[in-house]
């Protein structure tokens, strides 16, 4: 290009940088309400140099590119915060989903329902032979039934929709991060082309934006502008290729669902954002009927206690003469007991252990038959140590395990623990080898069994470091009988009326503990019925029956006894001695007895009540304190980057009129241009012509 036409170029350059400059102006004023559009600025550089004479001559402005304006460190900030928000948005929404259901305390809920109740009872014993009186208490009864029923179905519709939606948040994660692929795969070939992919990088973050706040993802921005997503560890998005997650069983046979990848079915930990929110909510529980996890009650005991017999005889008799008052007090009150026995001595053990299900004779008397060997669980005391051995299937010990460790590894192998309550009661006085005692006691602890040891030996603390361990109890044998003994059976009463799970979990553990106050009530009621006579003078029945059998009473799972439709059949005296009130009078005292919750905390059945309605006002006060929190950073987060990001109206003004004046600057010099060679052209020399 000749020299004298360099201005021509720099004239040239400036209507092709300022035509390009309106154009970037008028697509942010365009999009300016467009959701996650990041305005767009041009970038100028100087044009190439022509070298003539020694001398660099500029010819002009060139573009060197579009860019985005976004600042990714506030974009990690807003995601890792939105994250937080979906979890509490979750969690406030079914505690207020649960106050619906529940009704309290403005509504007539359960309360009134129970009042009602009791006070039907305390009517009756003021005339015990009132026919119409009894036909008040059944209906009550009825009505409590019918509000406890509904109650359980309601919860469950409740997980079963939590369950529905995480599917549908798991359904919209695969079609986001398959968009996100297929945007790094198309954003890649249109920058390696060198043009501009803004528009498409957009999308990109908008979809980032909302998979972030459905579960804790790790987004990694590549050198070549492409983005890898990755949950728990597992990739989701790796480049142009994304990996599609899929619902499975959280367990083996369970109604509820776990996220997994669907390509090896590895379930991916969640720990964050919407779905966690939804997991949590719904409970992190095997979803199988009768489910202790999933809120079903415990109105079983599997009891073994173990005796070692090289100690002195007197002492460990004096607690094995108890076992029977212990026994029939629980079985008295509706659980089901089933009862494992084992002797031990230095040379391991001497009478295997058995579990056997507790019955009581015409008496009421518990009669053991230690020698009816009807299973085999393999636990084994030795002198020398706490162990486990296995045993034959005739009950014959095979040889121990002197380790404690390698113990510890084998609880594993145990099949005979039931599903419920788990009580292991050790007696020995003689040293323990503690190697390894504190390994078996957390091994203990995660199977569910619950362990004292009473003993006064001399290495105490160990033996207490290691029922620590499992959650159990050590009691010095140094003290009373009486207080060995209400020890133990306080231990017991704990794993029956105070088994209270503490998650995060927020329907199954509702359940749990409704599911305890109801199984309580009915069978409390039930025991005091049974142990009256009817105005016909027959035993008393149940008050309250469940409607499947194999399952305990708890919501959902109760009617009132057929047998009742005979308003005789209410039970009102505990002789049956026409006007005697003694068995109508304590079943409504019920009300006022002390027997649910902790040892710590022991309730009636009014109050524990209302500390469940407390913990649903304290549970959704918290979280939707933390949803406000959340949303107060979020919202910062967010201002900060639109600060940065979003199209101001002002500043495109600004910009437009800029450009436009500088296009009109450079189409003025254009036109000088063409007017002088115009004039040369056309008008030189024509003098003389």
């Amino acid at each position: 290009m000749g020299v004298s036409f360099a201005s021509i170029e720099i004239a040239r350059s400036g209507l092709y940088v300022n035509d390009r400059g309106l154009s970037v102006t008028g697509h942010n004023i365009s999009n300016v309400n467009t959701p996650g559009y990041v305005r767009q600025q041009l970038v100028l550089k100087d044009s190439h140099y022509q070298k003539e004479s020694g001398y660099e001559l500029g010819l002009g402005a060139d573009v060197q590119k579009i860019r985005q304006i976004r600042h990714s460190f506030l974009d990690n900030v807003y995601r890792i915060e939105s994250e937080s928000l979906g979890y509490w948005e979750t969690r406030e929404k079914t505690f207020t989903d649960i106050q619906a259901i529940m009704g309290e305390p403005m509504n007539d809920g359960l309360q009134t329902v129970m009042n009602q109740y009791w006070d039907s009872w305390h009517e009756l014993s003021k005339n015990p032979e009132s026919l119409t009186t009894r036909a008040l208490v059944r209906q009550r009864g009825e009505s409590l039934v019918h509000y406890m029923n509904h109650l359980g179905n309601q919860f469950d519709k409740l997980q079963s929709d939590l369950d529905s939606e995480i599917r549908i948040k798991v359904a919209e994660i695969n079609g986001i991060t398959k968009n996100i692929a297929d945007l790094n795969v198309k954003i890649l070939s249109i920058e390696t082309a060198g043009d501009s992919a803004n528009d498409l990088r957009d999308q990109r973050n908008l979809l980032l934006d909302r998979v972030s706040k459905l579960a804790d993802c790790v987004i990694n921005e590549t050198q070549d502008g492409q983005i890898d997503i990755t949950i728990g560890g597992y990739f989701l998005v790796n480049r142009g290729v994304s990996e599609r997650l899929k619902i499975v069983e959280n367990e083996p046979g369970s109604m509820f669902s776990a996220v997994a990848l669907e390509k090896t079915g590895t379930i991916v930990p969640i720990k964050n954002g919407v779905i966690k929110g939804l997991m949590e909510s719904r409970g992190e529980v095997a979803g199988t009927i009768g489910s202790f996890e999933n809120g079903a009650p415990n109105d079983k005991i599997d009891l073994v206690f173990a005796f070692n017999t090289d100690d002195s005889p007197a002492r460990r008799d004096e607690l094995y003469d108890k076992i029977d008052s212990i026994v029939r007090d629980y079985t008295n009150r509706g659980i089901g007991v089933r009862l494992g026995y084992v002797t031990f001595d230095s040379t391991g053990m001497t009478t295997p252990t058995t579990f056997e299900n507790v019955s009581l004779n015409a008496n009421g008397v518990y009669v053991p038959d230690l020698q009816a060997f009807k299973d085999h669980i393999g636990y084994t005391l030795l002198g020398t140590g706490i162990s486990f051995n296995n045993t034959t299937a005739t009950g014959v010990a095979a040889p121990a395990l002197q380790d404690a460790q390698i113990a510890a590894d084998a609880v594993d192998t145990l099949t005979d623990w039931r599903n419920v309550s788990r009580q292991f009661i050790v007696y020995s006085n003689n040293s323990v080898d503690t190697t390894g005692l504190n390994t078996l006691g957390t091994q203990l602890k995660n199977d569910r069994i619950n362990t004292v040891v009473i003993s006064d030996i001399s290495n105490k603390m160990a033996l207490k470091g290691f029922t620590d361990a499992s959650g159990g109890r050590f009691i010095d044998n140094a003290s009373s009988d009486t207080t060995v003994i209400d020890s133990v059976s306080e231990g017991i009463r704990n794993s029956i009326y105070g088994n209270i799970i503490d998650s995060n979990d927020i329907v199954s553990n509702l359940k749990n503990k409704m599911n305890l106050l109801v199984n309580t009530l009915t069978r409390e009621v039930n025991s005091l019925h049974r142990s009256g006579f009817t105005l016909d003078g027959v035993n008393g029945v149940d008050f309250f029956v469940p409607i499947n059998p194999y399952y305990p009473m708890q919501m959902g799972n109760i009617m009132i006894n057929p047998k009742l439709s005979d308003l005789k059949n209410i039970v009102t005296s505990i002789n049956g001695s026409v006007g005697d009130n003694t068995v109508a009078a304590s079943i409504y005292s019920l009300r006022h007895k002390a027997i649910l919750g902790n040892t710590s905390n022991i309730q009636n059945m009014d109050d524990f009540y209302r500390s469940i309605i407390g913990d649903i006002g304290n549970g959704g006060s918290e979280a939707r304190t933390a949803s406000i929190g959340q949303t107060t950073l979020v919202n910062s987060a967010d201002s900060a980057r639109q600060s940065i990001t979003s199209v101001s109206m002002d500043e495109e003004m600004t910009n437009m009129m800029k450009y436009q004046f500088a296009y009109n600057a450079a189409a003025r010099v254009l036109n000088v241009f063409d007017e002088m060679f115009d004039s040369i052209v056309n008008r030189l020399g024509l003098v003389g012509r």
